[in-house]
């Protein structure tokens, strides 16, 4: 066939952003076609990282005919935000960030996200070429392979115990510039059990996990949806998810969905510059990521989140993602890896199954880096039960309670609760601390390692410097009928 080629040109405002995020921009493909490349231009572009009124920022995606709408974009075939100004999709190769298969004759969709549009507005350019496949598999991680197949079958190391793993990553399926055998050998220098791998919007980097896995490192299919009103992970979902949403209606149905197809749903750090969670914080997920990279990037208002919800009665699980953006692996980690922060999660087995279901559970804790410091926190006696668990105790009666710390000397341990906060000096690198307690309502207590703070520990949350945290036993009291 002879070369062909459309071109879409058009002009927008900050009022045509106010009535939707996202520009569809139909065109139509004839038979025959293998191979498709896009180009795009704007006006006054800038990089997504600077402040919202620097410039215009345009994301770019791609639906096919199998369907464009919100909530039922089947024909999802790849998204790379604002990282990239040309991508190509053929039958066996496609641009990070976009899935390879056939080219369907029909009418397909380019989608323009407007991130951040001047008032003086916006012009765009789209060219896309369409030619016959041409060619096989391109770069190292090009491939045909389904989305979706890998991380989801058995157990790569069985037993229980504690494994220790990243939930956020990123590679250049979106905005990093490593692959995802960069980051398997990053998560393998750190020691890690496993990882998450959340490309931003896109599920293309599946195809890619088991090749770069193996039997001492699970990698489990992950997206960041992102919004332009706040970041959420989902892990172990079966396929793409939508991530075209600004109102809480709209973002329960996406929850809904990851719960449907066997997902979590983890609201991304909740704080300034994070971005914020704009959404309500009453809907139904299952985790808040509470340690986003350093500590110091203002993670105690996330943990301020999720306290809030505790103290409501929520029981959302808390859990920690370096959010790295992997660059080519050259054998020497940096400052700030994959595992900082770690997330602990202790599971039957290391399968996606396996961790999902330990996190589910409230089964996690959080250190700094993959080398500890580790903190554990159980119920002892008569009333038993660890992190995530609830303990069901008679009216008056107490329970004991046991926090142990390895690797933390000199750091203080706080007891938190619905009760307050207290505060034990850790003693030695294998310390352990047991109490009693008597709540007199429903309540729970978690634990935090805290580097000392000359007393400003209790007065001032962003001066606590957290090196651990742990999931909160929840304690309730029984109510006649009930065994306790």
């Amino acid at each position: 066939m002879v070369e062909l080629s459309r071109t879409l040109t058009g002009f927008v405002t900050p009022a045509d952003k106010a009535t939707n995020d996202y520009l569809l921009l139909p065109f139509e493909v004839p038979p025959g076609v293998g191979r498709l490349t896009v180009r795009y231009t704007y006006t006054h572009r800038v990089s997504a990282a600077l402040p919202g009124g620097s410039g215009n920022v345009v994301d770019i995606g791609v639906f096919d005919p199998r369907g464009a709408a919100v909530l039922q974009g089947h024909g999802f075939r790849g998204w790379s935000g604002s990282d990239r100004s040309q991508f190509t999709i053929g039958l066996a190769d496609a641009t990070p960030g976009y899935l390879p298969g056939p080219i369907y004759p029909g009418t397909w969709h380019i989608i323009l996200g407007l991130y951040h549009i001047l008032p003086q507005g916006c012009h765009y350019h789209v060219g896309i070429t369409l030619s016959e496949e041409q060619g096989g598999r391109g770069a190292e991680e090009q491939g045909s392979k389904g989305a979706g197949e890998q991380g989801r079958g058995g157990a790569v190391c069985c037993g229980p115990r504690w494994y220790r793993g990243d939930l956020q990553s990123h590679t250049y399926h979106s905005d990093g510039t490593g692959s995802v055998a960069d980051l398997a050998a990053a998560a393998r220098a750190q020691r890690l059990d496993f990882v998450a791998v959340t490309d931003h919007n896109t599920v293309s980097h599946w195809a890619h996990l088991a090749a770069a896995g193996g039997d001492d490192l699970l990698l489990i299919p992950g997206q960041e949806i992102t919004t332009y009103y706040g970041h959420a992970n989902a892990w172990g979902a079966r396929g793409w998810q939508e991530f075209r949403c600004r109102d809480d209606a709209t973002m329960a149905r996406i929850i809904d969905a990851v719960h449907a197809s066997g997902g979590l749903f983890s609201v991304n750090h909740p704080k300034d510059n994070g971005p914020a969670w704009e959404y309500s914080p009453d809907l139904p997920f299952d985790c808040v990521e509470v340690w986003q990279g350093l500590w110091a990037a203002n993670n105690w208002q996330s943990v301020d989140f999720w306290d809030s919800l505790l103290r409501q009665g929520r029981r959302v699980v808390a859990v920690g993602g370096s959010d790295k953006h992997v660059a080519p692996f050259t054998g020497q980690l940096s400052f700030y890896d994959l595992g900082m922060p770690t997330t602990w999660v202790y599971a039957e087995e290391l399968s996606t199954a396996g961790i999902l279901a330990g996190i589910r559970a409230g089964h996690v804790f959080i250190s700094a880096e993959p080398q500890g410091p580790e903190l554990y926190l159980a119920a002892d006696g008569v009333y038993e039960g660890t992190m995530g668990d609830e303990v069901v105790i008679a009216n008056g009666r107490p329970v004991m309670l046991r926090a142990q710390v390895v690797g933390g000397r000199g750091l203080v341990l706080r007891i938190v609760s619905g009760e307050g906060v207290k505060s034990v000096a850790v003693e030695g690198d294998d310390f352990t601390h047991r109490w009693q307690a008597r709540p007199q309502d429903d309540t729970f207590y978690r634990l935090e390692l805290v580097e000392p703070s000359g007393g400003r520990v209790e007065r001032d949350a962003a001066a606590t410097v957290r090196r651990a945290l742990t999931n909160p036993i929840y304690v309730t009291i029984a109510t006649p009928g009930r065994d306790g």
